[in-house]
């Protein structure tokens, strides 16, 4: 599972921002995954509410966003959504091509206390 180490990842850097700023608590971490990450949310969810305990972001929200695979083929160009991890272009056929979008891992915001 390597919900944990994305997870401790993102921690590591959104306690990292908290720090910077005065050691506020955090209260909201969010964060865009692609798909081709292939990510369980559920997991991921739990390894974050595992990490937190005794951090600043113990009482943080955890969100993510989906960012979908879009890939354009190899032999025509065309941009297409796969519907699975075999990637064949929908126009020509042809089988796999290049990552537009999806392969992402990105630490949107973290969102401070500051009360």
């Amino acid at each position: 599972m390597h919900e944990f180490s994305i997870v401790e990842n993102i921690l590591e850097r959104a306690l990292a921002i908290a720090v910077e700023h005065g050691h506020l608590p955090v209260s909201r971490v969010r964060v865009a995954i692609g798909a081709l990450q292939q990510v369980e949310p559920e997991v991921l969810e739990f390894a974050f509410q595992a990490a937190v305990q005794g951090t600043l972001a113990e009482d943080a929200a955890f969100e993510w966003r989906a960012v979908p695979a879009r890939i354009a083929c190899a032999a025509c160009d065309a941009q297409f959504e796969p519907e699975d991890l075999f990637w064949v272009c929908p126009e020509c056929a042809a089988a796999g091509g290049r990552v537009l979008a999806g392969d992402e891992l990105v630490l949107e915001s973290v969102v401070l206390d500051e009360t």
